[in-house]
């Protein structure tokens, strides 16, 4: 691989100093509820929708939408607005570690994205669907991510001509979204239910319930350190407010079980979970060589311990700070270059033995 030196725009260095929006221990939920995120996809009269546009069509309604942004006030003056096209590799990949955008806005030369200054929102131009808006808290917060989508819903929207019909509702690229076009997702950690192999029995349960179990990177992604992305996987027929109490209520059903798991192990088999920790912290604190999987894997580990209270010198502040550190887009922005995916296996062991080394010495 030739070895190029990495283009550090002045927007990323301020994104970067933002703290994750996602990422906070104090929000509700309890341990297990990471984050919330709410989506809303909407259409543009007028214009194909992305998979059967061209440049063109998709030039005008970036224009339209950017427009719109800036009518409105919706996104604040201090808004971050970027073309996808041109990003670099690895400012993409920030961006996507973040979740301020999808995988699949990156693959689109055409797309753009809009980030508010908190990067608690962001609206994606050119994806599936003409505009994507997109809202993430931490923890457990259906109803708050709620309210702050639908009021920039109604600001953004009412500057621009949205694709609505009175029988379907919205209409969007793809028939699963018609209606609403809402998506409530909750990202849970659920490490005891992965020790006890009761994933797939979760995911057949939730299926019957017309709801979706996702990795962390939601559609498409595997399991990476045992975070679940639960969402609704029907738009149509239902309220946004039905759709969301339904996940509502079912969420803190598994919440309870986990915590109940979780409570289960400790009980009846102790040196198991202890194993299972105490080989995930070695892994973390002693390997020089460290995958990304592994990483993810041990982290998950240690978090687990920590959520329980079996470490006196490390606390979830610092596994969410490593979360993100461990992540490809962000180690490379740590070594001012693009890595292979061996040269980012070495940075990434040498990046957690040190945060632990320290965590460790306060």
């Amino acid at each position: 691989m030739i070895e190029q030196p990495y283009a550090d725009p002045g927007w990323l260095d301020e994104l970067l100093a933002q703290p994750v929006n996602f990422l906070d221990p104090e929000a509700p939920g309890g341990a297990v509820a990471i984050s919330t995120r709410v989506r809303l996809a909407r259409n543009l009269r007028g214009f194909p929708f992305p998979p059967a546009g061209n440049g063109e069509s998709a030039a005008e309604v970036s224009q339209a939408v950017k427009e719109a942004i800036d009518r409105s006030g919706c996104l604040t003056e201090q808004k971050l607005s970027l073309n996808v096209g041109s990003l670099s590799l690895q400012d993409a990949e920030i961006l996507f570690e973040r979740r301020l955008v999808s995988r699949e806005l990156l693959q689109n030369s055409f797309g753009d994205v809009h980030i508010a200054h908190n990067q608690s929102c962001s609206v994606m131009v050119n994806e599936e669907d003409h505009v994507r808006m997109q809202l993430i808290r931490p923890g457990l917060q259906l109803q708050q991510a709620w309210r702050e989508i639908d009021r920039l819903d109604d600001c953004l929207c009412g500057e621009l001509d949205i694709a609505y019909d009175g029988s379907w509702g919205f209409l969007t690229a793809c028939p699963s979204n018609v209606g609403t076009g809402v998506r409530f997702s909750v990202m849970l950690h659920l490490p005891a239910l992965a020790m006890e192999d009761n994933i797939k029995q979760l995911e057949r349960a939730l299926a019957k319930l017309g709801l979706t179990i996702r990795g962390m990177f939601g559609e498409g992604s595997e399991n990476i350190g045992n975070f679940y992305q639960i969402s609704n996987q029907s738009t149509l027929g239902e309220s946004e407010e039905e759709i969301m109490e339904q996940l509502g209520r079912v969420v803190d059903q598994v919440i309870a079980h986990e915590e109940n798991t979780r409570s289960k192990l400790l009980e009846h088999h102790r040196n198991r979970l202890l194993d299972m920790i105490g080989r995930s912290f070695g892994t973390l604190r002693y390997s020089y060589i460290l995958s990304g999987k592994e990483a993810y894997q041990a982290l998950s580990g240690v978090r687990l311990g920590v959520d329980m209270k079996m470490f006196n010198a490390l606390d979830i502040n610092t596994i969410n700070e490593l979360l993100i550190a461990v992540s490809p887009g962000h180690l490379q922005k740590k070594a001012m270059r693009q890595l292979s995916e061996a040269e980012r296996a070495v940075l990434r062991a040498q990046t957690v033995r040190e945060r632990l080394k320290k965590s460790q010495s306060v």
